[in-house]
């Protein structure tokens, strides 16, 4: 109607559509808009100055209607407006002039700012006036040629006339052109069709873009005659050239730059671009796809080859922010252009093939579900047909990444396509279900990691027990790490720009659980630089530089929003492109480019790094020269703010930048660095500073160390917050510059050592010319870093709160006053400050290590000692005191509040708090204490009076945040109780940075929060309709509760918000659930010593009705020693049947009968176990009361091995006895059968014990059939009735054993026999045929079912020496071939047989490989060549031998019902797919050679071959260790600790070649010390020390020499390699703890074992993180006491190694460690005997060796185990009283540490190093 009334020629008319136009302004589109302006515009200039006047009110009324300026209300519209403003310049002058009136313009103005809109129409229409007009608005410098030769102008002009209509384009073009100028007569037009043809062609798809009829035809003509041109050979003309390759490549070449054109306008944001150009842009993008087809590649993610799930699971999926990818996605967040966005979307996944089209899957399936509802009919109509061609033609590739695909089951419309895809899910297992959402999670898009998030949520819901449980098993499943990490990743990558994102992972994380990072580390890659060459190599420069782009300036150019700083930005990083090389021909894909190196490190920037940078190929940024303005040092002054000191000093060095590659760089560097985002000085201080330190002048290392001073000792005031904020912020900038500086000196002599190591490979001897370089930088640095005090350095960490940091200066600077001889009363003065230090360490046991070395320790350090110890009873008590004479003291009141809570005396803290004087300041501070006390206790009013009443809400503190959830739960407000949720969700998600998610101890506060939150949802009952199934959820949390490990506060925090949340429940918890709660803290209380917490939360759960408290209360009862007590109320409970069920059915249910007998079995159990532990009631009473336990409930694994290990007792007793006082059961071997029956039981089961029962059952078994057929024992007297009866009822009972182990070996699955298999195949060669056989049967089965593991032992007996073993082998192979025959498929079959046929030829060459004679002096050999190695033996599907793919996984105790469904190893296992050919050998004795064998995972593993040597002993210790390792892991305190023994598989090919599991980066304790001692000048003069040594053992009066004259002469230097290998003080350390703990590990696992021969060369450290490694295990069971000099000292504790544990020496860390590790072997002594009594009587081993005979000194295996018994029970030689276990430690110690043992050791073992 507008079109209508605007036409008409009547002036009443005219008026009505005026006022109608204002009318219908707000409402309008802009297609309207645009109109109403023409219209208007028109109006202004009509003869009746009515309308004229009016139009120009409503224009002015149009402006003050909409929050616009004029020219912003123009400025969308000038492509039409201008024109009709222009044309009618010389007629209509009056227009133009009202228009600028409007503007506030000249008229001259107007014509500049809309010539790039008028002057391709003037050409057109021939204008030449009205061009000359424009010309001199411009200026007397221009002409109309060169206003037309402008960039954008030229194109703008190109693009019009190319759309004329016109038989001979070029003819018309060039003629208009020279009509407009004659100075265009002599224009190519190929030159000026070439000049801008991506400006050109940017134009015509914004013009097809309009969708108007017809249009779209003529511009693709147009764009195709531009592609014509633009591929011609200038001066050709049409008729001579040859057709051009097409629109095709013309895309391929411009495309992105046309991209970067078009997301310019799509996604800008500040409201410059009208809706209707942004759709334009739509619109041409959507024509561009249809022209171009598959060449818009380049600007789409690069498609990777098709990857299995397994494969792809180490990868990270690539980057879908393509340009036109992310452009789309940019416009389809806006509502207003989210149809036109998908639309074209649906056309470009529609029209690409399935190479290009892989990387748009996942992210279309993203933004469906994301966005469906906002899509109109029509995107819904052609969304289903997409998909349903997607399905269609590329099936493969939908089932190749179906586990990644986003979900649509949220749409009814595509239920059908769920449907297809989730069959297709469902075939996956929630493992590799895990490992999908993991990658998804990794997405660089933040709409496909939405969509993953929403769905794992879900899938959490219903599958988050299968991580649970893998969580606290042996072996965690990796995909556990692997799924936190992507989440912790994302939320730090998306969190801060998405709330939904955000809060979306607080939730997943917190489904996972706060999991223990001692056993589970999804620790996050280090992305650090080190520029080695100080910028004097180009490729390594190139490195750093690429590193600074993508990991700085990228992010400071997105988050920069200021223009000016945008635009330096931009013109560093075009700079650097241009310095790396890149320019637009790495953004094509053809062969030509692929193989540079430029090509190569392009594409390995991110994509979406890449998509940011590709702009800057082509952008033509200049910038003037800056004055150079001078800088006085010091720099730094108290006026002075962090940002501007960091970006003067780094300025100021850019100056100074020495080499030719600084001297390019440093320059476009500075021009980022004022003005500009922090991180950028802050990064490049430390190279910057590096480079001229060593490359200066000395007067320049003196200026920059003397700023540094400055910084460090500035003193940080207490009242003044900004200053010290600001003292802080420089400080830690000096931090990183010196830790930077000593990562290069470490890493700079690595490459010196290196290069000295090659030469001496090649003997060839590097000249000084080659290392003086090295040495001369090497030095500069070292003097440098010398310069800064260690003293400064450590009081300034202490303030910045780095304490690792002030340990590590604070122990070089103790070392520093020891050596300059410091009185030993300043030196206790540094100890405590060490002690203080120590307080801030999550270290529980430096600080009594420190206290050792203090004569007398002060109140404070006792208190201190008590806090760290946990008894808070004393730490309260002292507190209480100071509470009263210093009532005031804010510092007083917290610590005594944090003692109360710490004891869990929450109601005495309510008690304190509100006798507290109270000020604004109190109530601040307490007010979490009272909150948290407050809902524990169930105070629900008092909750109320405590927390806040304002808007304030929880101000960031999370007890009061979860104290304002409870108490929204209190008033059913059940909706604003997710909303704080949802707040308290979103604001910790939101403040993980990525130095806080480095690992998952780093995050551990943060992980428990989102824990804690997500089970007061799902307790409380918030997010459920319908009541839950309580005994699933009851199960969840127990689990949920079991994956926090040893953080017994934790725990305890936890269950008291569990019991809070229970009792405000819509679920309806009963006192029963809440009494468990509490019993569940009481046992934890009671685990942890806090006896009084225990018995306190007893009394809660008596008190809620729940009788069983009487089994936790007979406990505590116990532990106190109140043993006849204990028993008795035990006893009571049991008589009057006080236990009941905690079920959910009807008493009636068979279910409800056995949760029932559970119950009252534990309790029967626990009655048993303690009367036989009393040691005062007859043995079939005991029995008895053990049988009834296992009557109650049949079906439980400790029930039948309490009985058996009752048995097991007996037999033991018996056996200890003369023949003559045996029992009849013990001589006919009935005892041994009940232990037998007993165990098998057990193990049906579950497998908790199954190391301490399978080994038994074995040995005990084969011991009877070895018994069953030989005469009775002489001893036994000559009764013939007796020996005849004893004989018949041995064969009676040894064939009932026999049957039932034959019932097992069909019962119990294949993995429990795995775990002995050793074991088994030792003693295949039994002398009984009925065992023999079974044991054939036995490893049959096993093979059958894990041949991938199993077959590499059977091959090994099968490769024996001994004819009889390998003719067993030989009949296990043909009964595994008969079993093949019967399995299910025939498939499965084929698989195991083409497994032992590749097997066998592996074994063969591996053989070969081993026995291969090398030639001398050689130490690289080929591997098919020297070696003669046939690749065809691989690949093979064997695994490849790692202690990781040979172990076994067993079920965890919550999974003991399900045994037979048990999968004990990964469906993914690693398998051999090649053999590398360059073989290491190695220049020992027998020359064993290191083999590389890539995996099938792609990683490369090495394996030692060794021959000559016999590794099954090396195997069976491994087994041995493993097993402590087992132990030390169940157990808290040294789970705490990470206590470990470092084990690696070993892998025996027959008795004398094996294969043994590389451990990259080793060092012997030899080689460390040997190195450090040369550089300090200190040779060994070896014949010298053993004189001295001889002397000094000689006699005890003598041993001075060897304290004096020897150890004097190598001061104690090993603590310098952990400065030198981990130079960041974190690191440092992180290294030396792990150090002194597994030293002191395998100390006592040492001693117990009898291993010596503990020289240099066989105690070895791990260069990655400091851990111990011992290897050569030859020397045990005290072998050592029988050498010519015997080792007497227990373990090596020489003066280095103490040296290296830090200022506290073997106190602290290392003696705690040796308690815990003795007290866990003490506490599993049956278990070790156990697996020690397999090995010493293994048939195939030797364990004890031909030894010299010797006092003392065990040489029969029960001689070994009573040996090793006594040491684990503390009993010293000739000694009847067994020592505690702190005593007989320091006993240890005492003598590993004596100068008279030490001195008696034989020179070999170097007691001096």
């Amino acid at each position: 109607m507008l079109t209508r009334l605007g036409s008409d020629s009547y002036v009443c008319w005219k008026e009505l559509f005026v006022i109608i136009a204002n009318e219908n302004i707000s409402i309008s589109s802009e297609d309207e808009m645009n109109l109403v302006l023409l219209r208007l515009i028109e109006y202004l200039g009509h003869t009746n100055p009515l309308i004229c006047a009016l139009a120009y009110e409503e224009i002015l009324r149009i402006c003050g209607s909409t929050p616009v300026t004029a020219m912003r209300l123009f400025e969308p519209y000038w492509r039409t407006v201008a024109v009709v403003i222009v044309k009618d310049l010389q007629s209509r002058p009056q227009i133009v002039q009202r228009v600028c009136d409007l503007l506030n313009m000249t008229v001259s103005q107007f014509l500049q700012i809309t010539r790039f809109y008028t002057i391709p129409y003037l050409i057109a229409t021939k204008r030449k006036d009205l061009l000359q007009r424009i010309v001199t608005a411009c200026g007397p410098e221009h002409s109309i040629k060169s206003l037309c030769m402008g960039h954008a102008q030229l194109a703008a002009i190109l693009s019009f006339l190319l759309l004329q209509p016109s038989t001979d384009q070029e003819t018309m073009i060039m003629s208009l052109l020279k009509e407009a100028s004659p100075d265009f007569k002599d224009a190519d037009i190929t030159e000026l069709m070439k000049s801008e043809p991506m400006l050109t062609a940017f134009e015509l798809l914004k013009v097809a873009g309009e969708e108007e009829e017809g249009r779209s035809a003529r511009v693709h003509q147009a764009i195709h005659t531009l592609a014509d041109y633009s591929q011609r050979r200038s001066g050709s003309t049409k008729s001579s050239s040859r057709r051009t390759g097409g629109v095709g490549p013309f895309f391929e070449q411009h495309v992105i730059g046309i991209m970067a054109l078009l997301s310019d306008i799509i996604g800008e944001r500040e409201g410059s671009r009208s809706l209707l150009e942004k759709r334009r842009c739509i619109g041409a993008i959507r024509e561009m796809i249809r022209l171009a087809k598959s060449h818009v590649c380049n600007a789409l993610p690069q498609a990777s080859p098709y990857l299995s799930l397994i494969i792809m699971v180490s990868m990270t999926l690539s980057s879908n922010q393509s340009q036109i990818c992310a452009c789309l996605q940019s416009a389809i967040e806006d509502r207003l252009l989210c149809n036109e966005a998908f639309g074209v979307w649906i056309i470009l996944v529609s029209t690409l093939g399935e190479e290009d089209i892989e990387n748009l899957v996942n992210p279309t399936f993203a933004i469906i579900a994301q966005h469906w509802q906002s899509f109109n009919a029509n995107i819904h109509e052609r969304t289903y047909q997409m998909i349903s061609l997607l399905l269609k033609t590329h099936n493969g590739m939908v089932r190749e990444m179906i586990n990644t695909i986003p979900s649509l089951d949220s749409i009814p419309l595509l239920s059908k396509f769920e449907t297809e895809l989730s069959k297709l899910k469902a075939q996956s297992d929630p493992r590799h279900q895990f490992q999908a959402f993991s990658l998804r999670c990794q997405n660089e898009n933040p709409t496909v990691v939405l969509r993953a998030l929403a769905e794992l949520e879900l899938y959490l819901t219903e599958f988050q027990s299968f991580l649970h449980l893998s969580a606290v098993s042996e072996q965690p499943d990796p995909v556990i790490t692997q799924l936190v990490r992507s989440l912790l990743d994302a939320c730090v990558r998306l969190g801060g720009g998405s709330s939904q994102i955000a809060i979306l992972c607080a939730k997943c994380l917190g489904l996972i659980g706060c999991l223990d990072p001692t056993r589970i580390e999804a620790a996050r890659g280090n992305q650090e630089i080190l520029v080695l060459s100080n910028f004097g190599k180009a490729n390594e420069t190139i490195d750093f530089v690429i590193f600074f782009v993508q990991e700085v300036l990228v992010k400071a150019f997105l988050s920069a929003t200021n223009t000016r700083a945008q635009s330096f930005l931009g013109y560093v990083i075009q700079e650097l492109l241009k310095f790396c090389t890149f320019d637009t021909s790495v953004t094509f894909r053809d062969g030509s480019t692929q193989s540079s190196d430029t090509y190569r490190r392009w594409v390995a920037i991110p994509e979406t790094v890449r998509n940011t940078l590709t702009p800057f190929l082509t952008s033509k940024y200049v910038l003037s020269s800056p004055g150079v303005p001078s800088c006085v040092y010091p720099l730094y002054r108290t006026s002075i703010t962090h940002p501007q000191w960091l970006r003067d000093f780094v300025f100021d060095l850019l100056r100074k930048g020495c080499g030719a590659n600084a001297a390019e760089m440093f320059p476009v560097f500075r021009r980022a660095v004022r003005g500009q985002d922090i991180s950028i000085p802050s990064f490049l201080l430390p190279f910057v500073a590096l480079n001229i330190v060593v490359g200066g002048t000395e007067e320049q290392r003196n200026t920059i160390a003397s700023e540094l001073l400055v910084v460090l000792s500035q003193t940080v005031p207490e009242n003044n917050q900004f200053l010290r904020d600001n003292i802080v912020s420089c400080s830690e900038n000096v931090f990183q510059l010196l830790d930077y500086f000593s990562r290069w000196v470490h890493e700079k002599k690595k490459e010196l050592a290196g290069m000295i190591s090659l030469a001496a490979r090649k003997e060839r001897t590097l000249s000084d010319a080659d290392t003086e370089p090295y040495l001369v930088q090497i030095t500069k640095v070292e003097g440098f870093l010398s310069v800064i005090p260690a003293k400064v350095m450590s009081q300034r960490a202490m303030e910045c709160r780095s304490f690792s940091r002030a340990l590590y200066y604070w122990e070089q600077y103790i070392r520093q006053q020891k050596d300059v001889g410091l009185d030993p009363n300043e030196l206790e003065t540094l100890y405590e400050r060490l002690q203080d230090i120590y307080t801030h360490i999550d270290e529980p046991d430096g600080i009594e290590g420190i206290s050792s070395h203090l004569q007398v320790l002060n109140i404070d350090q006792q208190v201190l000692e008590h806090r760290k110890a946990g008894r808070w009873t004393a730490v309260q008590s002292w507190y209480e005191l100071q509470l009263t004479e210093k009532p005031e003291n804010t510092d007083v009141q917290l610590n005594l509040l944090s003692s109360l809570r710490a004891s869990g005396q929450h109601d005495v803290l309510l008690s304190t708090i509100a006798g507290l004087h109270e000020s604004q300041a109190t109530v601040m501070l307490t007010r979490p204490f009272a909150v948290e006390a407050s809902w524990v206790t169930g105070k629900w009013d008092k909750l109320d009076h405590y927390l806040p009443h304002d808007d304030a809400g929880f101000g960031g503190d999370f007890n009061v945040g979860i104290g304002s959830v409870l108490l929204a739960l209190y008033r059913k407000d059940f909706h604003h109780s997710r909303e704080i949720i949802g707040t308290i969700q979103e604001s910790i998600a939101r403040g993980l940075s990525a130095p806080a998610t480095t690992s998952l101890q780093a995050c551990h506060d943060d992980m428990l929060k989102f824990h804690i939150l997500t089970e007061i949802e799902v307790i409380s009952g918030l997010n459920e309709s319908e009541k839950s199934d309580l005994p699933s959820l009851l199960t969840s949390l127990d689990q949920r509760l079991n994956v926090l490990g040893a953080f017994f506060v934790d725990k305890q925090y936890l269950l008291g918000l569990r019991r809070a949340a229970m009792q405000l429940s819509r679920h309806g918890f009963s006192k029963l659930d809440l009494s468990s709660a509490w019993l569940t803290s009481a046992r934890l209380a009671r685990k942890g010593n806090f006896t009084h917490q225990a018995f306190n939360a007893v009394l809660h759960a008596s008190q809620l009705g729940d009788t069983s408290a009487t089994i936790e209360h007979s406990r505590l009862l116990w532990r106190e020693g109140h043993h006849r007590k204990a028993i008795q109320s035990l006893e009571g409970a049991i008589a009057a049947n006080a236990f009941r069920s905690h079920d959910y059915v009807s008493s009636n249910n068979n279910t409800a009968k056995t949760s029932q007998n559970i119950l009252t079995a534990r309790a029967h159990l626990l009655l048993a176990k303690w009367i036989d532990r009393a040691g005062q009631t007859q043995s079939d009473v005991i029995i008895q009361q053990y049988k009834k336990a296992v009557d109650l409930y049949n079906r439980w694994e400790k029930g039948h091995y309490y009985l058996g290990k009752h048995y097991n007792k007996l037999l033991d007793s018996e056996k200890a006895k003369s023949p003559a006082k045996q029992a009849q059961t013990f001589i006919t071997g009935e005892t041994a059968k009940l232990v037998i029956e007993n165990y098998l039981r057990s193990l049906a089961f579950g497998a908790k014990y199954i190391y301490q029962t399978l080994p038994r059952v074995l040995t005990l078994w084969l011991d009877l059939g070895n018994d069953v057929d030989k005469p009775l024992d002489p001893r036994y007297g000559n009764d013939e009735n007796f020996r005849t009866h004893t004989v018949a009822q041995r064969r009676k009972l040894f064939g009932a054993v026999n049957a039932q182990v034959k019932k097992y070996i069909d019962r119990l699955p294949p993995f429990v026999f795995y775990t002995a298999f050793a074991q088994i195949v030792a003693r295949i060669c039994h002398s009984n045929q009925s065992v023999q056989a079974m044991l054939v049967e036995i490893v049959a089965k096993v093979v059958t079912t894990h041949p991938q593991q199993a077959l590499w032992t059977l091959l090994a007996m099968i490769k024996s020496s001994s004819k009889d073993r390998s003719h067993r082998g030989v009949l296990c192979m043909t009964k595994i071939i008969d079993n093949v025959k019967k399995l299910k498929t025939e498939i499965a079959g084929t698989e195991v047989r083409a497994l032992m046929a590749q097997g066998q030829r592996l074994s063969e060459e591996l053989l070969r490989l081993c026995n291969a004679e090398l030639p001398d002096k050689i130490s690289i050999v080929s591997l098919t060549k020297e070696l003669k190695f046939k690749l065809a033996s691989s690949p093979c599907r064997l695994v490849i031998p790692l202690e990781s793919t040979l172990g076994a996984i067993l079920p965890t105790v919550t999974d003991n019902i399900n045994m037979k469904t048990h999968r004990a190893f990964p469906k993914d296992t690693i398998t051999i797919s090649a053999f590398l050919d360059d073989v290491l050998v190695l220049n020992s004795l027998q020359r064993p050679r290191k083999v590389s064998v890539r995996g099938s995972d792609g990683r490369v593993y090495g394996l030692l071959c060794k021959p000559k040597d016999d590794l099954r002993k090396d195997q069976r210790l491994m087994e041995f260790n493993a097993m402590i390792n087992r132990s030390l892991k169940r157990d808290a305190e040294s789970s705490k600790r990470r206590l470990y023994i470092k084990t690696y598989a070993v892998t025996p090919l027959n008795e004398e070649c094996g294969l043994i599991e590389w451990v990259d980066n080793l060092k012997t304790l030899r080689d460390i010390l040997l190195r450090i001692y040369k550089q300090k000048n200190i040779s060994v003069n070896y014949n010298e020390i053993k004189i001295l040594l001889d002397q000094a053992s000689s006699d005890v009066s003598h041993i001075h020499i060897f304290q004096d004259s020897i150890i004097s002469q190598f001061p104690p230097v090993f603590h310098e390699w952990f400065v030198d290998m981990f130079p960041e003080p974190g690191a440092w350390f992180a290294a030396r703890l792990k150090y002194t703990r597994s030293c002191a590990v395998m100390s006592i696992v040492g001693h117990v074992l009898g291993l010596g021969d503990r020289h240099g060369e066989n105690i070895l450290f791990e260069e990655g993180n400091g851990g111990t490694f011992h290897v050569d295990f030859n020397c045990l069971f005290d072998k050592g006491l029988t050498f010519e000099k015997p080792e007497l000292v227990p373990f090596r504790l020489t003066h280095n190694m103490v040296d290296a544990f830090g200022a506290y020496g073997f106190d602290g860390p290392f003696r705690k460690s040796c308690e815990l590790t003795l007290g866990i072997l003490r506490g599993n002594e049956d278990t070790l005997m156990t697996i020690l009594e397999t090995f010493l009587y293994d048939p195939t081993t030797d364990f004890i060796g031909k030894k010299k005979r010797s006092t003392g000194v065990p040489d029969t295996p029960e001689g070994v185990l009573e040996s090793v018994r006594s040491k684990v029970r503390g009993l010293l030689p000739s000694e009847s009283v067994p020592l505690s276990v702190e005593g007989y430690v320091d006993e240890l110690i005492q003598q590993a540490t004596n100068p008279v043992k030490l001195a008696g050791m034989y020179i070999g073992w170097c007691a001096f190093f």
